[in-house]
């Protein structure tokens, strides 16, 4: 039987915040990874504008001027790409077939996030969870969506100990999250109840919340630090981290815990599980792309109204109430039994490697791509790959 002929895809600009310390900012370098992994010539593209985040990820990019590939993926939200295109102008869509990768947590994707639909002729999203939320909403603006796999990174064996990072000895469970990513849906509180109706202060497990962009939200950071007083085996870390430190604080940590509300993927929980680490996590949303009963601790929960607490989310619409009993009696299950978090960690890794490497994502990427592949010489699009390649930044 002849084999199917593979199309030549010209190249890809890849917008993000490729800089940011931010899951955004991961995204749209996995889908670099990706691309880069599928043989397709890529353009990472620095936008004007950059979100709230730390921006100290180092990482090589051209200018939106210097974008001259015929496809475009926008790894923006669907809020920010009306922005970006008033900054860039309409010649930079001319021509191109742009898609959106575009991120949302709730199953209600919200009328104040469908001016993005205007911008693009295409939408992938990295979850079912998000395809379902976004295609209900692209229909009426004649927007497919396509369904593709984002890597995960897996990182290289950390080199700090847990003296140097920090953390307490005995059984450490680590909860990640950042303000910016709104607290009420990360639920970091929720954590901070299980483990306290699992553990009596002094018995020997310690929970760490590490958190970013405190500064910007001081009510509910004080709101955090008033809930882990009342443990004093509760600890918070606030503030960034390097990439290597925070890659050392997971794998020195013997779980970790996500207790959220919604994800529309979830890469600490996803990044952690690549590298062998047990996870215990809500049973619902994207976080369930890589999370089964075979290779993490999964929280049953109900789905309740988000409710007018919940911004920017619609307080109609619903997420999970994650059962922090449950969560309580898992947390317990790994202390007692270690051999249950290594047999946890070892499927975790295997099955992250097999669905989410660069070289699996990127095939379901160029499957998405192939019929748009374009046979055109692109003569700025090479002269910016030539100055990427000298290093220019």
């Amino acid at each position: 039987m002849p084999q199917r002929r593979t199309a030549q895809i010209a190249g890809v600009n890849v917008v993000g915040p490729l800089r940011a310390e931010s899951g955004v900012g991961e995204a749209s370098r996995a889908v670099v990874a990706a691309l880069d992994a599928a043989g397709i010539p890529v353009l990472p593209v620095h936008p004007p504008d950059v979100s709230p985040s730390r921006q100290q990820v180092p990482f090589r990019t051209v200018t939106p001027a210097e974008a001259g590939f015929p496809i475009t993926v926008l790894c923006l939200t669907s809020l920010e790409t009306p922005g970006f295109a008033g900054a860039v102008g309409p010649g930079f869509f001319r021509g191109r077939h742009t898609i959106g990768l575009w991120w949302w947590e709730v199953e209600e994707f919200p009328v104040v996030m469908h001016g993005g639909f205007g911008w693009v002729d295409e939408v992938w999203a990295g979850s079912d969870h998000i395809a379902a939320a976004i295609t209900a909403a692209a229909e009426p603006h004649g927007v497919p969506t396509t369904r593709v796999r984002i890597p995960v990174r897996r990182a290289a064996p950390a080199t700090r100990t847990r003296a140097d990072l920090g953390l307490p000895d005995g059984f450490v469970f680590l909860c990640v999250f950042g303000y910016y990513s709104s607290v009420v849906r990360k639920n970091p509180l929720g954590a901070i109840e299980a483990f306290t109706r699992a553990f009596a202060p002094g018995e020997g497990p310690s929970l760490v919340i590490k958190c970013i962009d405190h500064e910007a939200h001081p009510g509910e950071h004080a709101a955090l630090l008033a809930a882990a007083e009342r443990h004093p085996d509760v600890h918070v870390q606030a503030g960034y981290a390097d990439r290597d430190e925070m890659d050392a604080l997971v794998q020195r940590s013997d779980a970790i815990v996500s207790l959220h509300r919604a994800e529309g993927f979830g890469f600490t929980p996803a990044e952690a599980m690549a590298q062998g680490r047990p996870v215990i996590a809500t049973r619902y949303s994207g976080n369930l792309e890589y999370m089964t009963d075979e290779n993490s601790l999964l929280i049953d929960a109900p789905l309740v109204p988000i409710g007018p607490d919940g911004g920017p989310y619609p307080a109609g619409a619903r997420w999970a109430d994650p059962d922090l009993d449950a969560a309580a009696a898992a947390m317990r299950s790994l202390v007692a039994d270690p051999g249950l978090g290594r047999r946890l960690g070892d499927r975790a890794r295997t099955d992250l490697a097999r669905r989410h490497s660069p070289e699996a994502c990127g095939a379901t990427m160029r499957a998405a791509l192939e019929p748009r592949a374009d046979h055109h010489r692109w003569t700025r699009a090479r002269l910016a790959a030539r100055r990427l390649a000298r290093g220019r930044s």
